[in-house]
């Protein structure tokens, strides 16, 4: 067996998780995205392209709210939240035209649309912008 000194792992450094993965947001936004693959899982055999892009959908949230979170500059942190916000609404709809078992489709609606509000409460409404 190999000890961590000989497989150059440092057991003395602590791993850094970046502080958005400890926001209540994105930890939602993870929860969503697990929600969102079991209900793909039912509708994979009989959609797989709907199932393909609702995990696609749902993926994005956990990321944008990740960019959203980390930002520094106002108009990086909008535009990230803002492309949270239309995964979600993209989740949303998808989760409403599907059938599933076990009501695990009116889940992960009502899921969706309660981590677009918190969105909107936490990081602001989308701005205007006049070019």
């Amino acid at each position: 067996m190999r000890s961590h000194r000989s497989s150059g792992y440092n057991a003395a450094v602590p791993e850094q998780r970046p502080d958005y993965k400890q926001h209540p947001l994105w930890t939602e936004a993870m929860a969503l995205a697990h929600e969102a693959y079991a209900v793909a899982k039912q509708l994979r055999e009989r959609d797989p392209e709907g199932a393909r892009l609702l995990r696609k959908a749902a993926v994005s949230v956990p990321a944008h709210l990740a960019g959203a979170l980390s930002a520094e500059e106002a108009f990086a942190r909008e535009t990230d939240a803002s492309e949270a916000r239309a995964a979600l609404a993209e989740v949303a709809a998808r989760a409403q035209a599907l059938p599933t078992r076990g009501g695990l489709s009116r889940a992960l609606l009502q899921h969706a649309r309660d981590l677009e509000r918190s969105v909107r409460r936490t990081l602001g409404e989308p701005q205007s912008f006049v070019c």
